[in-house]
């Protein structure tokens, strides 16, 4: 558990008159409490798969060719859970963005939340998102690492198989720890609400990609801060129909460019000079964002 204060209004300020004081002020702070999480898996490959190849570099590439499809599975679960875990759902996630970020007028941070003008069940939503120790940021247990862990078991050990019979293996086993805290919500933005099945590349109909990004980066405080990191996210489905949008409708485009990340690094589309990341964890199925 972690347990952070949040940032709900500012002290008052009094102007100032000879022979009178100062009155003492201060601003309103909340105690949120977030939870960490631990995902795992573990990777088993039949001592007769990796001992019958002669190299030990040989022996080692199939055991990392399997332990990366877990590797992979991991990533994938961790950002999914970054969006949408919900710690009073599923105790034992850590709680995502999504269900802080899930109400149009009857929230604190309503101002955030921008409807997309959807209906129905085939929704997504695109986040504007500052990482920061002032604004969002991943935590994870005391006297415990960042990131991925792995176990390695060197020697191999005894497992069982589907009927119960054992044979031998080398086995090695994967923890992530981490959850996530949001100190300042004006510097997380959504727009919601995006019916899927309504996009059309020139924004005849449907959600007008390029307008609601616009709302969404006028609603984010960090466009004007100098502090963290902030990032656009959305699916494929969006960078697709963004692309084809921007270029379909007369001056659109000049809100979108492509800029080199460094050096030997592919050119990243980029909204108001702000990065754009493409992630499938965030879905093409949600529910609809209430009022």
């Amino acid at each position: 558990r972690h347990k952070t204060t949040v940032k709900t209004g500012l002290p008052s300020v009094t102007w100032g008159r000879l022979y009178k004081g100062i009155p003492a002020t201060k601003g309103s702070r909340q105690i949120v409490e977030d939870v960490t999480g631990f995902v795992e898996s573990a990777s088993v490959v039949d001592v007769r798969l990796v001992d019958v190849v002669e190299k030990a570099e040989d022996k080692a590439s199939i055991r990392m060719t399997e332990a990366e499809d877990h590797i992979e599975a991991m990533s994938q679960e961790v950002a999914s859970t970054l969006f949408y875990g919900d710690s009073s759902i599923e105790p034992e996630k850590p709680t995502g963005f999504a269900p802080r970020f899930n109400s149009k007028t009857n929230a604190e941070n309503a101002s955030q939340v921008i409807d997309g003008g959807g209906s129905g069940l085939d929704n997504t939503s695109i986040w504007m998102i500052t990482w920061d120790k002032k604004a969002s940021h991943l935590i994870y247990p005391k006297n415990y690492q960042l990131g991925l862990k792995r176990y390695d078991e060197p020697n191999s050990v005894l497992v069982a198989d589907s009927d119960g019979n054992e044979y031998r293996a080398y086995r090695e086993e994967f923890t992530w720890h981490f959850g996530l805290t949001v100190r300042n919500w004006q510097y997380v933005s959504r727009v919601c609400n995006i019916d899927v099945s309504d996009l059309t590349v020139d924004a005849a109909t449907g959600a007008d990609l390029v307008e609601l990004m616009t709302e969404m980066y006028y609603a984010h405080k960090g466009r004007r801060m100098s502090f963290g990191k902030t990032f656009i996210y959305m699916n494929t489905t969006l960078v697709k129909f963004l692309d084809y949008q921007a270029r379909n409708a007369s001056g659109k485009n000049l809100f979108l460019t492509f800029q080199d990340t460094g050096p030997n690094a592919k050119e990243v589309l980029h909204f108001r000079g702000v990065a754009i990341r493409e992630s499938d964890a965030i879905l093409n199925s949600e529910d609809l964002v209430p009022a």
